[in-house]
């Protein structure tokens, strides 16, 4: 196996989404930070976890194939069994599912933006925490990379995109014209403001936001010129539509004469007049079929995305081999100044600058050449040429069947060794 397989393959991702668990029991699988950073002490390498309300997803990165201990203490500390809900994927299928994540063909809301910031969030958290370092984080700059392009060169975004736009579409096929409606939403969270920005576009003038913090709900009110009450549900009676998008302790009954469409996860609502996130899932399959082309353009840039991502693995092959190879000369170097500064018999500081001097600019013109021809292969994506150089010099030397591959490959593109040396 090559090195940019054996780095590749070292990806893995543990998935519970709405598609393969539904939306009801997703709520009891999500994953507190607290239980992530306990989880980290037991996994050897890197992970982020990247949790929506229509997705819980723990990406990881470890050169120990040590999954199934992960999925042991992933039951171990959410105190119950989840990992046989699990969807895993390993190596190229990993990055592939995260990459079409990105792009918004795998969302609820087929093209939604908001997957972006939340990858771009889940980054720093994970980042912060110590759980990340830079297999992590290029994976996942790689797969905001290919969101970004995707958007830009499909219409896979283009009109109302968003669970708050499924929302709102879904209440005008339950009401018909809904800007003579009477409204309440409940949260004034990323999407209850969201919610509040469409229904003013949409013309809708009668609407009350209702949120535990006033400061915050008061603020999205006044943005819009919308009426502001703090959160209290017997006051949800007089409203025509309800939405809520937050999470709370206990289950509430539905007012009886209103329609309440609650895209929380879990949701709080109870009767039959209340619409969740499951019955927003037949507006999206519309929407999907609708952007069915811009998701096949889509595939075309994730593929593209993947060679892509195969060079930012080969930029960290060659990145950790310069480094771990120039410590070892530097010790080496170290080493050789303190032991002839012990022969000449002298502790004077000029000495030791001319030899330090000296020993660095011996060492650099020594090595440049090899890692300039070293960066070429890595631009040009010649992945034995990189395999050559860190088996050859990490480990020692390389096997006879290795220096015949090499030597093959270059025959094959009309040139020796020999003639490299000798400039023709």
């Amino acid at each position: 196996m090559d090195l940019v397989s054996k780095v590749i393959n070292s990806y893995a991702a543990v998935v519970y989404t709405y598609k393969t668990i539904g939306i009801e029991k997703l709520a009891s699988h999500y994953l507190g930070y607290n239980e992530i950073k306990e989880l980290s002490k037991h996994f050897k390498g890197e992970m982020t976890l990247l949790q929506t309300c229509n997705r819980i997803e723990l990406y990881l990165y470890s050169e120990d194939d040590n999954l199934s201990k992960v999925l042991d203490y992933l039951n171990q500390v959410h105190n119950r069994e989840i990992s046989s809900d699990a969807t895993i994927l390993r190596g190229k299928e990993a990055i592939t599912h995260l990459f079409e994540v990105a792009s918004g063909i795998d969302s609820l809301s087929v093209g939604e933006y908001e997957i972006l910031k939340q990858i771009k969030d889940s980054m720093k958290e994970a980042t912060k925490l110590g759980l990340a370092s830079k297999h992590m984080r290029c994976l996942l700059e790689r797969s905001l990379k290919v969101g970004r392009k995707v958007r830009l060169e499909t219409g896979i975004s283009k009109g109302k995109v968003g669970v708050y736009s499924l929302a709102v579409e879904y209440a005008k096929r339950l009401l018909g014209d809904i800007s003579d409606k009477k409204i309440a939403i409940v949260g004034a969270g990323e999407i209850g403001t969201k919610l509040a920005l469409i229904l003013h576009n949409e013309g809708v003038k009668d609407v009350t936001i209702f949120n535990r913090t006033n400061e915050r709900g008061r603020n999205v009110a006044i943005k819009y010129g919308y009426s502001f009450l703090p959160l209290d549900f017997s006051k949800l009676s007089n409203y025509d539509l309800v939405f809520s998008a937050i999470f709370y302790p206990e289950k509430v009954r539905a007012p009886e004469r209103s329609v309440v469409i609650d895209l929380g996860s879990p949701s709080i609502f109870e009767g039959k007049n209340v619409y969740t996130l499951r019955d927003l899932e037949a507006v999206s399959q519309a929407k999907l079929e609708e952007r069915r082309k811009e998701i096949d353009s889509a595939k075309g840039i994730i593929e593209n995305g993947l060679r892509e991502f195969e060079n930012d693995c080969l930029d960290i092959i060659y990145d950790n081999f310069v480094s771990s190879f120039m410590s070892k000369v530097e010790q080496i170097r170290e080493s050789e100044v303190t032991r002839a500064l012990r022969v000449l018999e002298t502790e004077d500081p000029k000495t030791k600058e001319v030899l330090d001097a000296m020993t660095r600019s011996m060492i650099k013109k020594i090595f440049s050449p090899m890692f300039e021809n070293l960066r070429r292969a890595v631009e040009s994506n010649e992945v034995n040429h990189i395999n050559l150089a860190v088996s050859l010099f990490s480990y020692g030397g390389i096997s006879e069947d290795k220096a015949k591959e090499v030597k093959a490959e270059q025959e094959h593109k009309g040139f020796s060794g020999r003639n490299e040396v000798n400039g023709r």
